[in-house]
């Protein structure tokens, strides 16, 4: 997308400005319903044929180097807002006066039979000048053993309420609430049914030390983790109920914007000696050069620290191709990181999984489980996580009262 819209305060988007592009875009269409009182517009997409994906091949992917990245050019404003944008939990848990904002969770998820199954559940919520909260729900629900992967989601249009301390969303029969402590969800998609309790087992992390990232000319945003919720819940198949268990991860990230054209490479690692790890690199999706890289390493016992991006590497090892929208992802990486000592292989756990079909976000996304495995100061380490890769699809799409159509 070469598209870039000021919006209020020069406050950017997080790691992920590509998605928020499309969510924003969806906000019009559904603000657009809600004044003629009818259904959404949905946004024309590009037919695509039903091509078998090629086997996995090498595939490169922007590597951090040890190239210092950038600041944003320092205004009066922007200096202003650094100062003073520190992330203040537990209040910040709540919704924001912010033109995007989204809470999101991955979880991996374990029945009374050993079956095993992963999610990815995310609430974006954007607040128009008339005071309208578009809200868009998106879900990913992936059943390992099966080998199937769902999506779904649910548009409403509430009126702005913001909030300190905690959250609350119901959209028909999906809801997630949660206020730093405790957390609840319920969802549904296809034969499947959840309804999810989590508890976090350790304090925020707020990520760059203070929860305001600097992304280079990407901006910056507030943005702090949870990464490590003990999960408790129900499932439902076919009608049969069976208890689940499992851990999960939550983001919250949310500020005013302008959109670039980036994409970006996100993963959150769990590690079974109790340390976790979020990687992100940010990418000019025009040309795929990197822009900035960051990350943060949560010891055992709870004490973070930040990552540059020279600290950084991580090579795809193998590709996927969609047979729905032909976008080519990376899937399988070498992650290394030198300060820890720490050499990781990650593998997917399904390489079919694309968000795409959206009503409202015409840009597919990939966002699915992966395994670790590989040693840290020569001891190995195994354990599971999340990738989140957004930028590939370049596809074109007619965006509705935002002028012309761009890739």
């Amino acid at each position: 997308m070469t598209l870039i819209i000021q919006l209020s305060r020069p406050l950017s988007l997080r790691t992920v400005p590509f998605l928020s592009l499309a969510v924003a875009s969806a906000m019009l269409l559904l603000a657009a319903a809600a004044c003629r009182g009818g259904e959404p517009a949905t946004l024309p997409s590009p037919e695509a044929d039903s091509t078998i994906a090629p086997a996995a091949t090498q595939t490169p992917l922007p590597v951090a180097t040890s190239t210092t990245q950038p600041p944003p050019t320092p205004t009066t404003a922007a200096l202003s807002v650094a100062r003073s944008s520190i992330v203040s939990l537990p209040d910040d848990e709540g919704a924001h006066l912010t033109a995007i904002e989204w809470w999101y969770f991955n979880g991996f998820l374990t029945d009374d039979t050993g079956a095993e199954y992963s999610f990815h559940y995310v609430t974006f919520q954007s607040v128009l000048p008339n005071g309208l909260t578009p809200r868009l729900l998106q879900l990913s629900w992936a059943d390992h053993d099966k080998k199937v992967h769902l999506t779904a989601e649910r548009p409403a249009l509430p009126l702005l309420e913001a909030t300190q301390g905690d959250f609350a969303f119901q959209v028909n029969d999906w809801s997630m609430a949660g206020d730093g402590k405790k957390y609840s969800m319920s969802f549904s998609t296809g034969e499947y049914s959840a309804i999810l309790q989590a508890v976090s087992e350790r304090p925020a992390i707020l990520h760059q030390g203070n929860g305001l990232v600097e992304l280079g000319r990407a901006g910056a945003s507030y943005y702090y983790s949870r990464t490590r919720l003990k999960m408790s819940g129900s499932l439902n198949i076919r009608q049969e109920e069976r208890p689940v268990s499992g851990l999960a991860w939550m983001d919250h990230q949310w500020g005013d914007f302008s959109m670039t054209p980036v994409g970006w490479d996100w993963l959150s690692l769990q590690l079974d000696d109790g340390s976790d790890l979020m990687i992100s690199l940010v990418w000019d999706s025009t040309d795929r050069q990197p822009i900035v890289s960051y990350g943060t390493y949560v010891a055992p016992n709870g004490q973070p620290r930040n990552l540059a991006g020279e600290d950084i590497s991580l090579i795809a090892t193998g590709s996927w191709t969609s047979p729905v929208t032909e976008t080519t992802y990376p899937v399988g990486w070498e992650l290394a990181v030198k300060s820890l000592h720490l050499g990781l292989t990650l593998t997917p756990a399904l390489l079919d999984s694309e968000f795409q079909g959206s009503k409202f976000v015409p840009q597919a996304y990939w966002e699915g489980s992966i395994t670790v495995s590989g040693t840290r100061n020569g001891q190995s380490v195994a354990g599971r996580g999340f990738a989140e890769l957004v930028g590939y699809d370049t596809r074109e799409f007619s965006f509705p009262n935002l002028g012309d159509s761009r890739r």
